[in-house]
């Protein structure tokens, strides 16, 4: 499948570079004295990008390696000052491709120069989460970037003589990313959570819904919401039980790196945790008392996204909280359990992102 766009995307830039140089010709004839041989010119220029950028210096050499593989002829050259400065003409190959970093984001710029001296400007931003990160995808993104320029080629100009063209404006298909200039997008974390104390309360598991906004430089603020946590207890005779009611709210912030696909992080949260004892009456036995508690809570933690699209991730997370004062479950005089000293929260689902990465 990979060969036969390639072997169209080739068909299509060369014949668009063959009439170029006829083209060209046929409005500098009218002058006199003007030389008729045109310099041979290579069909793709490559702008070699920062040298101190490992990512896009390796990119780069990748870029010309697709290109090798579609057939098409390019070449690498080393402008200071970016495309469209002393001796980085863009006009002297059918195409030129640069990449380069705003605001820490890898940016891909294509200028393509049609038969008939029109120029067409493509310009995206690849976010690290989308595999800015990756040199194999930003070659494979700017490759294909100028395969869509190339179908985008207008069939008509009308008044072609009659008026000087103004190049087309740029068009800026920026990817919202974690930058601040950039477009907020909120995630959503739908999924299971166990809640786990100590001295016999034990694990339980409820839903959980948590949202993210990535506020730039890899930080999010972050909020989750959990529960009901239920659980039987009983004392070690067993002649009592109860039932625990567990729920808890999260906010805080959370770190996050990225590796391709895959994206670790650490957070830190405060919150609320909210329980509820609840006795079952047993024969022989009248205690049937319910007490409940709601105490402050302090959390920390890491966890792990797995990116399966651009918007969809799935998710792990384990955190310890403490609770301030820790809550002691007690039955007739005997404790069964402790809440917050630490509670262990772990929660596994899958996370949705707003918009595109």
């Amino acid at each position: 499948m990979r060969w036969n766009r390639c072997g169209w995307f080739s068909a299509v830039l060369v014949a668009a570079v063959a009439t170029l140089p006829a083209a060209r010709l046929a409005r500098a004839a009218p002058e006199a004295g003007a030389a008729a041989a045109i310099p041979a010119m290579t069909k793709v220029t490559v702008i070699d990008p920062p040298a101190d950028d490992r990512v896009l210096v390796e990119a780069g050499l990748r870029i010309r390696s697709e290109l090798d593989a579609a057939g098409l002829s390019n070449r690498a050259v080393t402008c200071a000052g970016g495309v469209g400065s002393v001796g980085c003409d863009a006009t002297s190959s059918a195409a030129a491709i640069a990449l380069s970093r705003q605001d820490g984001l890898a940016t891909i710029r294509v200028i393509a120069t049609l038969p008939d001296g029109y120029e067409l400007h493509r310009l995206i931003r690849v976010s690290g989460p989308a595999g800015g990160d990756d040199p194999s995808v930003i070659a494979v993104r700017a490759v294909e970037l100028l395969r869509d320029i190339y179908l985008d080629i207008p069939r008509e100009f009308p008044n072609r003589d009659q008026a000087k063209r103004q190049p087309a404006p740029p068009v800026v298909a920026a990817r919202p990313a974690d930058a601040p200039s950039d477009q907020l997008q909120l995630r959503i974390f739908l999924g299971a959570a166990m809640l786990s104390g100590q001295r016999g309360l034990g694990p339980a598991v409820a839903p959980v819904i948590g949202i993210a906004v990535p506020i730039g430089r890899g930080l999010s603020l972050s909020g989750t919401a959990a529960g009901p946590f239920d659980r039987l207890v009983a004392n070690d005779a067993r002649t009592s039980t109860a039932t625990t009611t567990q729920a808890l709210v999260t906010f805080g912030a959370r770190y996050e790196l990225h590796f391709g696909r895959v994206s670790p992080f650490a957070a830190l949260a405060t919150g609320v945790h909210y329980i509820r004892l609840e006795g079952n009456p047993s024969p022989g036995v009248s205690w049937a008392a319910a007490e409940s508690a709601t105490t402050p809570l302090f959390a920390f933690g890491a966890g792990i996204a797995v990116w399966l699209r651009r918007w969809l991730a799935a998710t792990a997370q384990l955190e310890a909280f403490y609770t301030q004062p820790m809550t002691n479950l007690i039955i007739i005089g005997e404790a069964v359990g402790r809440a917050g000293g630490p509670s262990l929260f772990a929660q596994l689902g899958l996370a949705v992102s707003l918009g595109e990465r």
